[in-house]
């Protein structure tokens, strides 16, 4: 056997070994990821009353309060901009806490919007 046929070999067997290692270790990375995160359907991440934002938990609050809200009066009453409320609202009606209504749209919540605001209210006393 030649040098060049027993060179051939072991880079061949090296490429191998490299391969099946990165094939490894990226399933390994793989399972880790899909541990910290749980995707629905619509591509977002599931809305569980526990993992709900600030501005999220905000503006329930703000609708259940008030009533039917557009993002615009949401957006006045919270300082924030209405391109930021629009994409929280619409994280909110994926998930299912809320629902929206007629033009302009009002956004109410759903009952399962009222039960995360109020598991969520009875985990903080």
């Amino acid at each position: 056997m030649s040098q060049f046929e027993i060179l051939a070999i072991i880079f061949s067997a090296l490429f191998l070994a490299q391969t099946v290692v990165f094939t490894y270790l990226l399933m390994k990375a793989q399972k880790r990821m899909e541990q910290f995160m749980v995707v629905s359907e619509a591509g977002w991440p599931e809305q569980k009353p526990g993992d709900l934002t600030e501005t999220e938990i905000k503006i329930m609050e703000l609708i259940e309060s008030r009533g039917p809200q557009s993002a615009r009066d949401l957006s006045k009453a919270l300082g924030l901009s209405r391109e930021h409320v629009a994409r929280t609202l619409k994280r909110l009606v994926e998930g299912g806490l809320l629902v929206r209504e007629g033009k302009p749209y009002k956004y109410r919540l759903t009952e399962l919007g009222k039960n995360s605001l109020r598991s969520r209210d009875v985990t903080k006393t």
